[in-house]
Formats: structure tokens, sequence, C-alpha cells
């Protein structure tokens, strides 16, 4: 009890969620007396020296050089040629290009820089409200960490001990419906608002040159993701590919990283896979020490009272996670809440991977709902609207993400279809 006191009392204190998991971690240790404060380093110490973490710097740092590097533009002019000329395109626009570079990125918030920091202007130049813009590229943004390669999945799988691989092949089906969802709000706001398209009409024939030009930027997600399904490469040397790659046609081919972007770049890797770092070896020792209190198993038993039924159970796993997720960071959301949630279901004959596919999608959720959607930050600093307006513009794109959720939960299939299919049970 005196954990989740301390716990509760530093988020409802604002202090950052480094500073509270460990506080919630260190003050029972020395209350009790019982548990060596030892465990607490060695578990640290454990928990970042992990391979798998490898692959979080690499495609941050990835993300970072495409940036930079010319490929994002090329991404957005393809997909401006595909549906920018209809009602609302530059929304679908926006929605499209943030897939495909999720498929890159693995960060939600680097998707919102990167495609934001360029769909935005052009958005607000065609009379799209300021407050509906920064909420596209926020939901956009959110896809980020759903299609693989996916930061949090990795930290996931590190967590849960699940296959990486099979994680980033199960989100790949959940992310397009979902982005799917997300592209039809934004037209049916777009429509309600009167919101045009770039006047241009279809043409194949555009939509040809805009992929011959950007063909190497299209290549990035086919090699990245591909060679992992094809077991080409794993995970962490999918991420050092997608940094070679990034850098080889940043310089050579696009020319356009220059070497202040590339110092950039490492500089913004440094610092977001530092945090990251040092999230997933304080909240891993908080984990423990939730293991070592019983936790998980009292939270089992309390759901089982509820409800034996997977499904139902799923459901109040997934409202508690979006709930949670107002105010608790994502990594360490996975982290803390792995160990007490995962037993149960498999108890109850879930598949891992379908729970984290689901896991995942919660933490999307919040990314976009304040106080602590790092989506909405990034975009409003963006579009220079309060945050207050934004929240209330990704109302629809929410909906839209919950109503996807449902059938996720519903059918595994969709979730298990891929790694089935390419590896087998």
């Amino acid at each position: 009890m005196i954990m989740v006191a301390v716990f509760i009392i530093c988020l409802a204190l604002g202090v950052p969620i480094m500073a509270t998991i460990g506080m919630a971690t260190i003050v029972p240790i020395f209350v009790d007396g019982i548990i060596p404060m030892t465990m607490v380093v060695q578990t640290l110490y454990t928990g970042v020296d992990q391979f798998p973490l490898i692959a979080v710097t690499g495609f941050i740092l990835a993300g970072a050089l495409m940036g930079t590097g010319g490929i994002t533009e090329r991404i957005i002019e393809v997909a401006a040629s595909l549906v920018g000329g209809f009602a609302g395109g530059l929304a679908t626009v926006t929605i499209v290009a943030c897939m495909f570079f999720a498929a890159i990125s693995g960060s939600g918030p680097a998707t919102v820089a990167a495609i934001g920091g360029i769909m935005l202007p052009g958005m607000f130049k065609r009379g799209y409200d300021r407050d509906f813009g920064a909420a596209v590229a926020a939901s956009g943004g959110a896809l980020g960490i759903l299609i693989p390669p996916s930061n949090p999945m990795i930290i996931f799988g590190v967590v849960a001990s699940v296959s990486i691989t099979q994680l980033f092949m199960a989100g790949l089906i959940p992310g397009l419906l979902i982005g799917v969802m997300m592209i039809g709000a934004g037209q049916l706001v777009s429509y309600k608002r009167k919101y045009v398209g770039s006047g241009e009409p279809f043409s194949a024939r555009r939509v040809m040159a805009a992929v011959r030009r950007g063909k190497w930027a299209l290549l990035a997600p086919v090699i990245i993701l591909g060679g992992i399904y094809a077991g080409v490469f794993t995970p962490v040397e999918a991420a050092a590919v997608a940094v070679f790659y990034a850098f080889f046609v940043g310089v050579f081919v696009y020319r356009s990283l220059t070497w202040p972007g590339f110092l950039e770049s490492l500089r913004v890797t440094a610092m977001t896979s530092g945090t990251v770092i040092v999230i997933v070896g304080i909240a891993l020792s908080f984990g423990r020490l939730l293991t070592i209190y019983q936790i998980p198993q009292m939270v089992a038993e309390g759901l089982s009272a509820v409800s034996s039924d997977p499904i139902i159970v799923l459901f109040l796993i997934a409202i508690f996670l979006i709930v949670i997720g107002t105010f608790m960071e994502t990594l360490a959301q996975i982290i803390i809440l792995t160990p007490v949630f995962l037993p149960l279901v498999k108890s109850l004959g879930v598949d891992p991977i379908h729970f984290g596919v689901i896991f995942v999608v919660c933490c999307e959720i919040g990314f976009l709902t304040p106080p602590l959607g790092a989506n909405l930050y990034v975009a409003m600093k963006q579009a220079d609207v309060s945050l207050e307006a934004v929240s209330k513009a990704v109302l629809p794109f929410l909906a839209a993400l919950i109503v996807g959720l449902v059938p996720i939960i519903l059918f595994p299939s969709l979730s298990l279809f891929l790694p089935q299919l390419l590896m087998g049970n």
C-alpha cells in the first residue's frame, strides 16, 4: 500500500514519471527494511542490459535521419498524389503519410514532428482550422507505435519475453484497420467543415511520377519490414539497416542530409533513447517490487471474481489501460503493468501476442489524451494552438481508435493471422 500511495501522490504532484517510479520503488524498501537496496541496482542494470533495446535507439535515429534527409518529403508527395484531390484531401494525405513514416520510425511523437512539420503549413494555407490540423497530425502520429516497427512493441516483447518479430507482424493489420478508420473520421469532419482538396483530379500518371521520384523513400519500409518478416534479419539488425539506409539515401541520393542536420539527428536520438533507457531500468525495478508484494496475484483474483470470460476481462483491462494512460507514460505503463496482467490473460487462454497488440492500441489512445498525451503537445506547438483546442478537435479520432479497438479484442485473428501464416504456431 505504501508503494501505491507514494506512486499516486507523486503523480498528483506532477513529479516526472522517472522520479515517481523511483520514489515508489525506494520508499517501501526503506520502510519495510526487508528487501535489500541492491535488488534495485541489480534489476536496473539487468533491465537496461538487454540486446533488443538497441533496436529502440536504432529506429529513433533512423526516423530522425529520414526527417532531415528528404525522405519525409517524398513520402508526402506520393501520398498527396494518391488522395490529395479528394475533399479534405490534405487531412487524408497527412494520415497516409504518417502510416508510411510509422513503418520506418517506430515512434509516435517522431512521426508527428516529421509529418506535421511539413503538412500543417500547407493545410493552414488551404483554409484548414489550426485545431483540426493539429488533431490530424497528432492522430496520424499515434499510428507510429502500432504499425511496425514499434518501439513500445519492442519494450513489450522484452518485458513479456515474446517474439518481437511476431509482435511486428501482429500489429500490421490492426494498424491498417485503425488507419482507415482515422481517415474516415477525418473525411467526416472535413465534409462537415467544408474543407476542399487540392483540386487536382486523380491521375495514374501523376501517381507513377511521384512513385518514381520517391522510390527510395518507399523502399525503406519494404526493406525493413520485408527483411524482418522474411527472416533475413532480426529487429535489431533491421534498425541498423534502417539507419544505414536513411544515411545513404539522405547523403548520396537526395543529398539533403547536411552535417548540421546529422548532428541534430544524433542529439535528438541521444535525448530520446536516453530517457527511454532510464525509464526502462527504473520501471523494471518497480515491476520486480510489484511481483514481490504479489500485486499481480491480487489483481488477477479481483478480475477473476468479476468474470472468467477472457473477452470481458480483456475489455476491463483495456478500459483500465485507457484511463491510466491519461496520466502514465507509455513505456512505464508497459513495463509496470505487463507483469500484472499477462499471467492473468495467459491463464484464460489469451495469446500473449494478441494481448500485446491490445496493450499497444490502448497506449496509442494515451498519446491523444491530456494531460500526458505526448502527440498533443508536439502538434499544438507546431500549429500554435492551445491544449484545450487540440484536445477537443482530436475527439473524432479518439472515437475511431476506440471503435477500432473493439474488433481487435473480439477477433484475435486480426492480430494473429500474419504471425501464424508466416511463422506457424
